[in-house]
Parts: C-alpha cells; structure tokens; sequence
C-alpha cells in the first residue's frame, strides 16, 4: 500500500473528525487524473477567492498540496504533460464558470444552483485532503 493511500486510510479510520472516505485508484493513471482535476479546480477556487476577497490563504494552500501531489505521480502515470495541463485547464475553467455565476449571476435559483454545483464538484477533492 502506498504511503499516501496508507495515510488516507488511516483518517478515514480514525473516529468521527474524519474527512468522508474516497477511495484512492491503484492506478497511476487514475490518480494522476484525479490530482490533475482537483488542482484545476483548486486553482480556480484560489483565484475566485482573490477576486472576492475571501480565504485566500486556504484556498493557495489546497491548491500547493494538489500541486505536490500531481508533481509526485505525474512521472510514473505515463499521461504526457500537455494531457494533464487539458485536464487542469478543463477542470479550473468548468469550476471557474459555476463560481462566477454562484457569485454575480442576478437569477438567485440560478445562482443556488451554480453554487450547489460547484460545491459538489469540490467535495470529491476536499474528502482527499484534511482540513
């Protein structure tokens, strides 16, 4: 078992502070995938919170550690860098668009709905990290 899946886990396990369990791919591949997605959508969430004014510190910290763990398992996944940087572009743009409309949108079920969305889309990556 890897050390990162050991770590995961191990929170999973560890009594009612745990993040929800996610279960960690095997594969190289998959988890690279993964990681490439979840740093695209951090970084919107990062550059959303500039814009706003709002958790900036967090939001730059989510996005350093989905970094670093892309960087680790991007060489042994065998995606080529331009594939992941798609994946990254597509991921932060999608997520980018629903924070925007959740935010200035004038429809307010719209703007519920955008929101819902784009918290959704979040909780896939939030349950790999804590905090």
């Amino acid at each position: 078992m890897s050390g990162l899946k050991t770590f995961l886990l191990t929170f999973c396990v560890i009594g009612s502070m745990a993040p929800p369990c996610v279960a960690m791919p095997d594969d190289m591949r998959e988890r690279a995938q993964v990681f490439a997605t979840c740093l695209g959508r951090a970084s919107a969430e990062m550059e959303h919170s500039w814009l706003i004014g709002d958790g900036a510190d967090a939001a730059q910290d989510r996005r350093a550690l989905f970094e670093m763990l892309l960087d680790t398992v991007a060489p042994r996944s065998g995606i080529p860098g331009p594939e992941l940087l798609d994946m990254r572009i597509r991921a932060k743009f999608a997520q980018a668009h629903l924070l925007q409309i959740a935010t200035f949108h004038t429809d307010p079920d719209r703007k519920r709905r955008a929101g819902a969305a784009a918290r959704r889309a979040q909780r896939p990556c939030a349950a790999l990290i804590m905090g």
